[in-house]
């Protein structure tokens, strides 16, 4: 998983998907009139390996290898924009972090988000961005602590004390998870802005555990460049607030991108489709219903 600068086809030939949007009707002028949309690098290259030779619009099954729940939402934003009546291509640019992305999309400069960001995210850039329909609702995004296999101490905290006397690493600038951790009296906070750097952190032993979504792995766990996490079994956080796709009001179709993209998001969640990639993907995970939440 690399946040190198890149440019990722989503929907053209850069991930292989050459072939699938000609089937929607497209013309040969149509693939150089893309519209910019934001992606970032390691969703973009873990969504490749996930579809492989496969179009978004035929994934039934979210399960499998390289599935997590912002693979998931990327394909869910192809199957709901094409449910929803849109024809037009999307170059996903990758964005080095939240703050970037957020402003090029107020901006008008990128129409959209691939994945879903908390509603707080928006704060102060209101007036050029608007949230779909809600992709996650209040209450339902859960976290595992995750750490490495290594850290003994953390692996064995049998109680909540056990586990607030650890050490977090986090972004105070996502501040529904900084604001959760804060509330639940984790003393022991670390700030670093770049997500590849946590792993290391916790590898290092300069903290004992960061928050990430649920695997669909067997065991939970969890691989980043080359650094394996897993959660401290029987506790998990809630993280509460609600998560969309952003998009550019002040981008020129930014208004019809909306409106197809929401249409097509009440399909696939009247369909149960929305709930099915999300359980296949491991983000509600049935294997840690019995955790206590903290």
């Amino acid at each position: 998983m690399t946040r190198r600068a890149c440019m990722r086809d989503c929907l053209g030939a850069a991930l292989g998907l050459a072939n699938w949007w000609p089937a929607l009707g497209a013309s040969s002028a149509w693939a150089a009139e893309a519209v910019q949309a934001a992606g970032a690098a390691d969703v973009m290259a873990d969504l490749q390996r996930f579809l492989g030779s496969r179009s978004p619009l035929d994934i039934q099954d979210f399960g499998g290898p390289f599935s997590r729940r912002d693979v998931v939402e990327a394909v869910l934003l192809h199957q709901a924009l094409h449910r929803g009546g849109w024809t037009q291509a999307l170059q996903f640019q990758d964005m080095p972090s939240g703050e970037r992305l957020l402003r090029e999309i107020s901006s008008g400069k990128l129409i959209c988000s691939a994945t879903t960001y908390w509603s707080q995210d928006i704060a102060g850039a209101e007036d050029g961005t608007l949230l779909s329909l809600p992709m996650i609702g209040v209450g339902e995004f859960e976290a595992g602590l995750y750490t490495v296999p290594s850290n003994t101490r953390a692996l064995a905290a049998k109680s909540a004390a056990d586990v607030r006397a650890l050490s977090v690493v986090s972004n105070r600038n996502w501040a529904v998870d900084w604001q959760t951790l804060e509330a639940l009296g984790f003393r022991q906070r670390h700030h670093v802005t770049n997500w590849e750097l946590m792993p290391r952190m916790v590898a290092a032993g300069r903290a004992d555990f960061l928050l990430a979504p649920f695997q669909n792995s067997a065991d939970l766990s969890l691989q980043v460049n080359g650094v394996r996490l897993q959660p401290i079994p029987g506790f998990k956080v809630s993280l509460q607030g609600t998560r969309h796709y952003l998009i550019a009001r002040k981008h020129p179709q930014g208004m019809a991108l909306l409106g197809a993209l929401n249409s097509g998001l009440q399909q696939l969640r009247a369909q149960g489709v929305i709930h099915n990639a999300y359980q296949q993907s491991g983000f509600f995970n049935p294997k840690v219903r019995g955790w206590q939440k903290l």
